[in-house]
């Protein structure tokens, strides 16, 4: 009787590609159009102006000045509420210029030995 590993190892979610079909076939996005480049194109600006159509048929614009970039700002944000007491972006602070704290963990079954499966579907 196949161990319950096994069992789940063969088991297919989702829609399967066919074979030789790419499961991303516009690849990845063109630079400039993902979300990183989006955000920190942002980030770095010190104006933003832009107008959005909701679904609704409303129309919103957005204009956004700084004296310095949105990033500065952002973060200046953050230190003020930490100042405010607020614990979380205290501690995200603290981890972005520290560096987390190294996490310990520890082996349960230090007896058993790794189990490792290798599936070979050739």
């Amino acid at each position: 009787m196949p161990d319950k590993q096994q069992e789940n190892s063969k088991r297919v979610f989702g829609k399967p590609f066919k074979k030789g079909q790419s499961g991303n076939p516009n690849g990845r996005p063109k630079k400039g159009q993902a979300w990183a480049d989006v955000a920190n194109e942002l980030l770095n600006s010190n104006e933003i102006n832009i107008t959005m159509k909701m679904s609704n048929g409303k129309v919103k614009n957005l204009n956004l000045e700084a004296d310095k970039s949105f990033r500065h700002a952002v973060i200046i944000g953050q230190i003020s509420e930490a100042m405010k007491g607020n614990v979380q972006a205290a501690r995200e602070l603290a981890d972005r210029t520290e560096g987390k704290p190294k996490q310990e963990r520890e082996i349960i079954n230090k007896s058993e030995p790794i189990q490792v499966m290798v599936i070979d579907d050739g």
